[in-house]
C-alpha cells in the first residue's frame, strides 16, 4: 500500500501534467469562485514560554476568491481553526500538557498569480488574519492520571496575525478548481489575559475546491455590462 505522501505527490503530478497540456478552457476566465477549505495546522506559542512543542490540529471552512487579467486578486476565508501548543514539563513526576486554543479565523489575502490564465494558476499571497476566540482547554497527563480543564478565561477574545504562503491552483472541471496551499500565520498580538507575552505561530497545509460563480469573461474583457432602463 502506498504511503499518504506518495499518494499526494502522485495526485499533484497528474494534475500538473493535465494543467500543462490542456487548453480546452483557455479562452475564458472565471473571476469569482467559492468553495470549501480544509487542512492541517501545526501550531506553537512564541514569547514567554518554555518546553513547548508544535501541536497538530485542523482547520475547515469556506473561502471566496477574485482574480482578473492583471494577475492580481484577493481572497477571504471564514475558518474554524485549532491552535495551541504541547508542553513537556520535567520533574519527579513529568507532566505532558496540550493547550488547545480554538478560533474562527478570517484571513484577507492579496494574491499574485504567476500565470495570466489557463488550467494551472499558481499564486503567492500575503495579508492580515483576524481570529476570534471560540474556546480553550488544557489536557494534562501525569503518569496514569489525565485531566481536562476549561481555560478560555485565560485568553483574549481576539487576535491579529499576518499570513503568507503559496497556492497551487488546478482546473478540475468546467468552472471548478482544486487548490493546494501552504501558509505561515504569525501572531502579532498577545493572546493571554495575564502579564506574560504569548503569541500564536501556525503552519498550515490544506486543500480546497472552488466553484465558479457569476459571469465568465474572455481575456481582455474588463467591462461589466450595464443595463439601460
Amino acid at each position: 500500500m502506498k504511503k499518504p505522501a506518495q499518494i499526494l505527490l502522485s495526485t499533484l503530478f497528474i494534475f500538473t501534467v493535465y494543467a500543462c497540456l490542456s487548453d480546452t478552457y483557455a479562452q475564458s476566465r472565471q473571476r469569482w469562485s467559492l468553495g470549501p477549505r480544509a487542512g492541517l495546522n501545526l501550531s506553537n506559542f512564541r514569547g514567554d514560554v518554555q518546553n513547548n512543542k508544535f501541536l497538530p490540529g485542523f482547520y475547515a471552512g469556506l473561502g471566496a476568491m477574485y482574480s482578473d487579467d492583471s494577475r492580481f486578486g484577493f481572497s477571504i476565508d471564514a475558518l474554524y481553526s485549532q491552535r495551541g501548543a504541547r508542553f513537556d514539563i520535567p520533574g519527579n513526576q513529568p507532566v505532558k500538557a496540550d493547550i488547545r486554543v480554538n478560533y474562527i479565523e478570517v484571513p484577507v489575502l492579496a494574491r499574485y498569480f504567476l500565470t495570466d490564465e489557463g488550467s494551472f494558476r499558481p499564486n503567492i499571497f500575503v495579508g492580515p488574519s483576524v481570529a476570534l476566540l471560540t474556546g480553550a482547554k488544557t489536557i494534562s497527563k501525569s503518569g496514569p492520571n489525565n485531566a481536562t480543564t476549561d481555560s478560555k478565561e485565560f485568553y483574549r477574545p481576539a487576535e491579529l496575525g499576518l499570513a503568507a504562503g503559496f497556492q497551487l491552483n488546478f482546473r478540475a472541471g468546467d468552472r471548478q478548481r482544486l487548490t493546494v496551499d501552504a501558509r505561515y500565520t504569525l501572531g502579532l498580538t498577545d493572546i493571554t489575559q495575564d502579564a506574560t507575552e504569548v503569541r500564536n505561530s501556525t503552519i498550515s497545509v490544506g486543500l480546497g475546491y472552488s466553484f465558479g460563480i457569476g459571469r465568465q469573461y474572455r481575456r481582455g474583457d474588463r467591462k461589466i455590462p450595464v443595463r439601460v432602463r
